[in-house]
């Protein structure tokens, strides 16, 4: 199988069927980043078409030294950034099929007392409307991590930043979920333990 980098070469060369490779290969990954940023299903399918677009006319910019994937992705974060920015809408999730995937790693114990499953639902969706709350940075970061479970350098790559400053973001993007949480549980008279954040 050829490797991203050289197929972007052949695309640079004027080799169409090599983009159209590269597309398949990134339209899921393009898709979940900008889908789990901006919350909208639609809107995330037009924007992964212009994120698209995108990285054919920018091709030439892109150094085939280095690897592939984290300058698509930085060009995806940055499209989904830039929309957000553009028309101030912020992210509303939805249980799909991702939260199902975690519902089917929990103990069996755990899914068969309904009473803890309607908890642990209602507890993900606290979690999710904080991230909604946090800036831009810290959500994205957030979503990367936890969500896309990338690395700390793969976040590093894909951002254009140190992976020092990926863990420092981290820390505070963390720190900052968790006083959402808890001002928002206090204010609707909910106890639920959160551990400490080293």
């Amino acid at each position: 199988m050829l490797s991203d980098e050289l197929l972007a070469s052949q695309t640079l060369d004027g080799e169409l069927s090599a983009f159209e490779e590269l597309v398949n290969r990134y339209k899921g990954s393009v898709f979940s980043i900008i889908y789990r940023i901006t919350g909208q299903y639609q809107e995330a399918e037009d924007i992964s078409q212009e994120v698209f677009i995108t990285v054919f006319q920018k091709l030439y910019q892109f150094d085939t030294n280095k690897k592939f994937a984290p300058w698509i992705h930085k060009i995806a974060v940055n499209t989904a950034i830039s929309y957000i920015r553009r028309h101030k809408k912020y992210i509303v999730y939805s249980f799909d099929e991702s939260y199902m995937n975690e519902q089917n790693n929990l103990p069996k114990s755990t899914i068969i007392d309904p009473e803890l499953a309607l908890e642990n639902k209602e507890l993900y969706q606290d979690i999710l409307n904080a991230i909604n709350k946090l800036s831009v940075n810290y959500k994205v970061v957030i979503i990367l991590r936890y969500q896309l479970e990338l690395t700390n350098q793969e976040i590093a790559d894909t951002l254009g930043i140190s992976k020092e400053n990926v863990e420092v973001r981290i820390h505070r993007a963390r720190k900052s979920l968790r006083k959402i949480l808890i001002a928002d549980w206090e204010q609707r008279g909910v106890k639920y333990e959160l551990s400490t954040d080293k």
